[in-house]
Parts: C-alpha cells; structure tokens; sequence
C-alpha cells in the first residue's frame, strides 16, 4: 500500500518573517502573551537609543531549543487544552537579531538563525530568572503598549511608568464553562475607555470583544434588531473549543466553538433585555425570544411621524406634526397595495402637513418588522387622489417638471372608513392611468403648487420633490443655489413680464442707508429720491467729457458767470440771503470744504459747473452785502 503523511518543509522557515502581520501592535501582544504564559506577573520594557529591552519574572527557559523550534511550544497540557498556543511567538521579531537571556544562559539568533542556520548558546552574566529580550526595533511607546497590556494581568511599565491593569469585566456576568469564558452585555455607550479604544483601533470596528487572556480579539456579531449592544467575552482559562486563526491570532476560527459563542450570546442579548424590562426587538425576535425561554414584553413603539425623510442630509420635507396628547392607536399607516405607486407616499404626507382638518390626520412609518405586535395595527390609507385646477405655468427645474395651478387638492381614503380632503398649496402629480387601469411610474418627478406656495414652502421643500440634492453632481451650496435661482425665475414669470424689472428695481433700493419715500426717474438720466427721513436726494448722471471746442466755450460760459450780477433787493430780502448764507455756512462747510447734501451742492455748484464757494468766501460776500448796503 502507498501512503502520504503530512511534513513542514524546511522552506518554511525561510518565510518565518511573514507568518504575522508586521506590526508593532502585533509583536507586543506576541511578547507579553509569552511572557503571561510563563508564569510572569511583571514586565519590564525599556527604550534605549533603538534598542528594545523585555524582562520579565516568568519561569525562564530551560530548554533554549524551544526557541527555534517552529511548531514547538513545551507549554503545559492545561494551557495547550485552554489557549491552544501555536509555538511561533518569538517569530514574530524575525528577522530582527535578538539576544536572549534566561537561567545564566544566552543566544544571539542572528538574521540566518531565524531562517535555519545553527545559534551558539553561551553563558550569561546574568543568573536571574525569568527572561530577558533585546532586539532593534521602532520606540515601544507608553502609549502603544498601554491598551495592548491593560487585561493581560500583568504589571507592566514602560521606561519607569506603569501600565494601567484593568479586569475585563466587572460586575455581574454569565458564566459559559462549556465554552470557557464570561460573557456580559452593555450598550455600545457603555464600554469604558479602554475596551473603547479597543474597538476605535480595530479597522473595521465590532461589537464582540473576546479577551483571550490579554489579546482582544474584535469582531461584529448582532442577533438581535433595534438595540446597539455589546458583547464582552472574558476567557476563564477553562478548557476550551475557541480557537484563534493561525499565526497572526487575530481573528477566532469558524469552528463549531463559535456557532456555540454566538448561540450564547444571543441568549445573553435575551437576558439583558428581560432584565431592562423594555425593548424595541423586530417581532421574529420577540418569537425568537419566547422559543429560548425569555419571556418579554411586546416591544415599545418604534415609529416615525409622517412618511417622508431626508435620510439625513438636505433639503428637509415639509414637517407632519403629532398634536400633543395624541394616540398613535388614532394614525394611519400607508397600505401596503401593489395598485398604489410612488406618489402616493408622499402626497399622504404633504395631506398631513399642509391641509386643515377638524380631527387630526397624522401619518406614521412603521417598519414591516414590526408588523405583528398589537401597536402596529393601525388603520391604513389606501386609495389617494390628487384634484388640480387650472394650470397656469409649467417649467422643468432640477430634474423634475414644476407645474402651478390656481387650486390644488388632495383626498385619501382610510380603511376604517374616514376620508381626509384638505386644500393643500403642494402635490406630487400621480402617473396617468393606463388601459388596464395600472399606474406606471417613471421616475421622473412632476410637482403641483399653487401660488401660495411661494408664502407658505421654502425653497427646500419644494426642492425635495423635485429630485433634491444630487450627490454625483456638485457641491450642496452650489445645486442649492442653482435651484433657488430657477425657482425665483418661476415665480417671477408667474406674477408677469413686468416682474422682472419691478423686482430689480426694489434691489437697487433695498440698501439705502435711510429708506425711501418715493423715486422719481427722469428721461436725462436724474433720479429724485424723498428717503425715509423726508429729506430729498438728487443723483445726476456723469458729464461727458468735454472736447477741446467745447472745453474753450465751456470756459468762456464760466467766465461769463462770474461777471458781476446787479441784483436790486430790500432790506428784508437781503436779511434773508445773509441769513441763508450764515446757516448754509454753518450746517454744511463747517467740518469740510466739501457739501454732503446733493441737493445743496447742486444749488451752489449750478448744477456741477462752478466752484462752490467756500466758508471764508461766504464770510468776504456777507461782508460786500453789507458794506454795499450802507
């Protein structure tokens, strides 16, 4: 008879350096688990100028060919039945060259030596028991270690500080010896922060903790629905059927052990929740429950008001509100009906939110899960109808149709005999029927709105409808204002041509300083304005620059103007231009040479073409009508 029988090829060896996962993390546990296994209760670790130094006060090595012995562990049958340990552990500083020191005796395994090459055992100058460790390798900071040592049980310092030592669990758990572990559950907001960071540094995150003597194994486990839960897994040191995947020890085997693991914690998750005395389990859960023994009471309601959500993010739908005092035994639920179609959802919602009713209307979503506890029967809407009017203004905007019609109403009939009709100013318009009575819907969303829309919705809302926020296309801000500006453009079109214009002109105007009572807008370009305080302000247009011709004609108009002017007036009438004078002196040239009212600045300019006089010219001209009229 020919027969085969398993070997380890020698080639083996020559791949030792890749039997773990090449971190840091990685070889610390490797070293403290060997350290624990040996009996330690304290270790040692030091940082000096790249090089790295473990002692510990374990049981040390006899026999130094363990070492190297790829496979071999010289373990104890009871750590072999309960931590099933592989006996490639120190492989994971290969290949680094190391310096071991145990019981007076020493090896340096030198690069080859991990791969095969025989190592030389010497004589150490050091007759203390337990092992000491040197090697090269990247800072073993305090930081790095301490999550890694903090449920090994052992007292672990890092240049001179101590590691905190923490127990797994505290408090009560439930004792599994079949499986060899303790096993407690805890919200997900419950984990202290060491378990906590535990799960931050795990790559994919989890909610199983198994704590397999000081390496924390993470994985995701969740047998039941509506509670984020946490299950902590304390290995007892029992022997056991738990076994964690070879080499790397990172992750648990899928062996009938875990099947048991994860039958026990659902259990547990059972137990917890009796013990809460309150729960939202989906209904087979609650089944589920009852067939283990774990006698529960029926789940809490799990509802939202009204159909409709963002998932999250923008824009928002308009909002149903629940009154105060209201029972959900008294809302509705949309029929699950294969002749219903996708507006149908969302025109029960905007029923609710926008129409006026003598008893309240208020839909709610409850989850199909949920369908079999005594809460969730509630009457159900069926049959939706949506009346428009007369349309008035159809457009495409975002990635739907907005059509504006002068009335709008929506109708849904309730199982229990109830119809809701309410005037609404929003409706999704439902697919035309076909011959055979189906509605088929396309995709692409037709939208109803009265004008009162543009007073009663924002922006957002009717966004919403209208295909909303695209996540392939541009940023939020931009899509946001792209549609904003559609929209303005339809209602502007739906008040008029003249909208447009009328709308621009208020822009201009919105920021004067002072308001305005009144503007006045003449053919040569003058604007007249009576601001808010009464006081009248007139803009001219700027003068066209004057050619060499004109400027000469120009020059010789000033000129002219600044001939003398006989003017006969009374002692009254010249009291009063000396009065004006003096106030205009006063209230405008005090500060500055320059007239801030317009309007006066006109008067004294003539309009732009002389020079203003200043207030020591006023003072010359007070003087002359003074003198001249003595």
């Amino acid at each position: 008879m020919t027969t085969i029988k398993a070997t380890v090829n020698p080639r083996l060896l020559r791949k030792a350096s890749r039997l773990f996962t090449g971190t840091l993390a990685g070889r610390i546990i490797e070293i403290l688990q060997n350290a624990r296994r040996a009996g330690a209760t304290r270790v040692t670790i030091t940082n000096c100028d790249g090089e790295i130094t473990v002692r510990d006060d374990g049981r040390g090595i006899e026999d130094f060919q363990k070492l190297l012995d790829l496979g071999g562990s010289g373990w104890d049958p009871q750590l072999e039945a309960s931590e099933d340990p592989a006996g490639v552990g120190l492989f994971c500083l290969s290949p680094r060259p190391l310096l071991v020191e145990s019981h007076g005796q020493c090896v340096i395994i030198s690069a080859e030596g991990w791969t095969g090459k025989p190592m030389e055992i010497g004589k150490s100058a050091s007759a203390k028991t337990g092992t000491e460790l040197s090697f090269t390798d990247e800072p073993w900071t305090l930081d790095t270690v301490k999550p890694l040592a903090a449920f090994t049980g052992l007292d672990v310092t890092v240049d001179g500080q101590k590691c905190p030592k923490e127990q797994f669990i505290t408090g009560q758990s439930s004792h599994h010896p079949e499986l060899g572990c303790r096993i407690k559950v805890v919200r997900d907001n419950g984990l202290a922060m060491w378990r906590r960071s535990v799960v931050q540094s795990h790559e994919f995150g989890g909610n199983v903790l198994v704590n397999f003597h000081g390496q924390v194994i993470v994985f995701s486990y969740r047998p039941v629905g509506g509670h984020d839960l946490t299950y902590l897994v304390d290995m007892t040191g029992e022997t056991t059927g738990i076994r964690l995947m070879l080499p790397a020890r990172t992750c648990l085997v899928e062996n009938p052990a875990l099947a048991q693991l994860q039958a026990a914690l659902e259990l547990e998750a059972f137990k917890y929740l009796q013990g809460q005395k309150h729960h939202r389990l989906p209904y087979k859960q609650y089944l589920r429950a009852k067939e283990l023994g774990i006698a529960l009471p029926e789940a809490e309601p799990v509802y939202r008001v009204g159909l409709l959500w963002a998932n999250g993010g923008y824009p928002e739908p308009v909002e149903v509100a629940m009154p105060k005092g209201h029972a959900l035994s008294q809302c509705y639920r949309l029929a699950d009906s294969q002749e219903g179609d996708e507006s149908d959802e969302a025109n029960v919602h905007l029923l609710a939110a926008l129409g006026q009713f003598d008893q309240p209307f208020v839909p709610v979503d409850i989850g199909s899960e949920y369908d079999g506890y005594a809460w969730a029967k509630l009457p159900t809407v069926g049959r939706v109808e949506v009346t428009a009017g007369k349309k008035l203004q159809e457009t495409w905007i975002n990635s739907g149709t907005l059509i504006c019609v002068d009335a709008l109403a929506i109708t849904a009939h309730g199982s229990d005999g109830k119809v809701f009709r309410a005037a609404v100013c929003m409706a999704v318009k439902p697919p035309e029927p076909t011959k055979d009575g189906q509605r088929i819907w396309f995709g692409e969303s037709e939208v109803y709105v009265t004008p009162q829309a543009q007073q009663e919705l924002s922006n957002g809302e009717i966004w919403f409808h209208l295909g909303g926020y695209n996540d392939e296309g541009d940023t939020y801000e931009t899509q946001e204002y792209d549609f904003d500006k559609e929209l303005d453009a339809f209602w502007l079109a739906l008040a008029g041509p003249e909208e447009p214009l009328r709308c621009q002109l208020l822009d201009c105007l919105r920021d004067l300083a002072k308001g305005w009572q009144s503007v006045t807008i003449q053919p040569d370009g003058r604007v007249t304005i009576i601001q808010g305080d009464g006081i009248t302000k007139t803009l001219l247009p700027p003068k066209p620059a004057a050619t060499p011709a004109t400027s000469a004609a120009a020059g010789q108009t000033i000129a002219a103007r600044h001939e003398p002017t006989l003017l006969r007036v009374d002692a009254r009438e010249l009291a009063t231009i000396l009065a004006a004078l003096r106030y205009h002196q006063a209230e405008n040239l005090q500060d500055t040479a320059a007239i801030a009212d317009q309007a006066i600045s006109d008067i004294a300019s003539d309009g732009g073409t002389l020079k203003p006089l200043h207030s020591a010219e006023i003072d010359q001209l007070c003087q002359r009508l003074n003198l001249n009229n003595t």
